[in-house]
């Protein structure tokens, strides 16, 4: 599969897989219904709406959406409308999930039930993927959203959600950058120590990259600039080629992702939680229908991966 460099062809390749099913958790949110509808149109989903009928009604009158297109449950409580989402899931009528106008803490707690919810092995986290044009290839970082301080353990399981997401992106050997403030190990900054742990369990193959390559500790320039990169002198495998960058916690994250979106603007954003059975939609109330329409196809595109790997693995 050829390596996807922008979000047009994120988009195409997402159109050449099978059609997937979205549910979507209290599904009166007009900007939700928008991005959902777009998705539809494209012929990239389906959806099925769970929530405040009439509020639905509305939104779909209002914005010209064919409504007779989605199946719709009428669930008025926001969090129960989350739990009915996330029952659609295990009972396989629908291949992704996404955040409707939903509490995000009453989204999680119904996919994360013990009995009733869809956790999956991994450790949640929130990836993020930047299209830009400082960079000739499409950039995934995490994680930017979900763990605040995460362990070593926790950081080799997010890696494993950005290489899974890496090769569903059509990356045949893709490279992680353990992104800390500079390239030296110092025991004064445990986030450079974690970062040469993860690359030596890398190397020894403790951690399952799918292929990739991790080298850490990085820091930013190098992980994206050749020119930086070779100034220093730099002599790791990650010399200005990162695809994947991994945050030493959440801040860090979330600043260099709010950073790049509303300071440059020729930065374009999809985003996608992994760690649960399917791929997570739950973009922020700010992000802008641009960001929420490419969730889904990215989300879309993950899921499309995912199934096709599990029917490999089922014909060998």
């Amino acid at each position: 599969m050829k390596k996807i460099t922008n979000f047009q062809e994120m988009e195409s390749l997402a159109l050449k897989g099978t059609r997937q099913t979205v549910a979507l958790a209290a599904a009166g949110s007009e900007e939700a219904l928008l991005a959902v509808e777009s998705a539809r149109q494209k012929g990239i989903i389906d959806a099925h709406l769970v929530g405040d009928t009439a509020v639905i009604a509305r939104i779909c009158e209002k914005n010209n959406i064919p409504l007779s297109h989605y199946t719709v449950t009428d669930i008025k409580d926001p969090a129960e409308a989350a739990a009915m989402a996330v029952q659609l899931i295990r009972e396989e009528k629908a291949q992704l999930l996404m955040k409707g106008l939903v509490e995000t803490s009453d989204f999680m707690r119904a996919v994360l039930n013990r009995e009733t919810g869809i956790r999956g092995t991994d450790r949640m986290c929130a990836l993020a993927l930047l299209e830009c044009t400082a960079a000739d290839r499409l950039l995934l970082l995490g994680d930017v959203g979900i763990n605040i301080a995460p362990e070593l353990e926790e950081k080799a399981s997010i890696l494993l959600s950005c290489f899974r997401a890496a090769k569903a992106l059509g990356f045949h050997q893709p490279k992680a950058a353990v992104l800390c403030a500079n390239e030296h190990v110092k025991e004064s900054m445990p986030c450079t120590v974690d970062a040469q742990k993860l690359a030596r369990m890398a190397a020894d193959n403790t951690l399952d990259c799918q292929g990739g390559i991790v080298d850490g500790p990085v820091s930013m320039d190098i992980a994206v600039n050749a020119y930086a990169a070779q100034i220093k002198g730099y002599a790791g495998c990650v010399r200005g080629d990162a695809d994947i960058l991994l945050v030493p916690d959440l801040e860090a994250g979330n600043i260099l992702v709010k950073g790049l979106m509303y300071l440059c603007g020729s930065v374009r954003v999809a985003g996608v939680a992994m760690g649960a059975r399917v791929p997570l939609i739950q973009t922020s109330r700010g992000d802008d229908h641009d960001t929420k329409y490419y969730s889904i196809v990215l989300a879309c595109l993950i899921s499309q991966y995912t199934q096709s790997s599990k029917e490999k693995l089922h014909d060998s």
